[in-house]
């Protein structure tokens, strides 16, 4: 199984994109995660790529990948993930949404958008609540 490490020398918090899935990772300032495929041995696993959204880590040749810390405990997608990039995550949801239900997309698609901005409008409002010191936060569902 190919691995390769990825290091946040940084005083901020860095993005790991995991690419082709599009998913996100979030160092701390001083961590460190390694990201493991299923694929084989091969001379090129990983390309990487430094933005200014932070680090992709591409992998090739791969039909799933996976991220863990330094510990070797798994960090998901969204792992660490900071409030202000949830509100942005949220905010491009919200304009899908929108366009979803105003091209009249299947219902299936509606329903995918939809799902993905009520998951993280939930995410918003559970991180807002760790950071008043709340322990439980209900949210109602909003109608487009």
């Amino acid at each position: 199984m190919p691995k390769t490490s990825v290091d946040n020398a940084t005083t901020d918090m860095l993005c790991l994109w995991l690419e082709p899935w599009g998913t996100d990772h979030w160092l701390r300032p001083g961590e460190e995660f390694t990201v493991v495929t299923d694929g084989e041995p091969e001379e090129s696993a990983f390309n990487m790529v430094l933005h200014d959204q932070g680090i992709s880590v591409w992998v090739n040749n791969a039909n799933a990948a996976e991220v863990f810390d330094k510990n070797g405990n798994e960090a998901p997608c969204g792992h660490q993930r900071p409030i202000e990039a949830i509100r942005q995550f949220l905010a491009g949801a919200e304009q899908l949404l929108e366009h979803v239900n105003a091209e009249g997309r299947s219902p299936m698609r509606q329903e995918m958008a939809r799902t993905h901005y009520e998951r993280l409008r939930q995410e918003l409002a559970e991180a807002e609540a760790r950071r008043e010191g709340q322990s439980h936060v209900r949210t109602t569902s909003a109608t487009f």
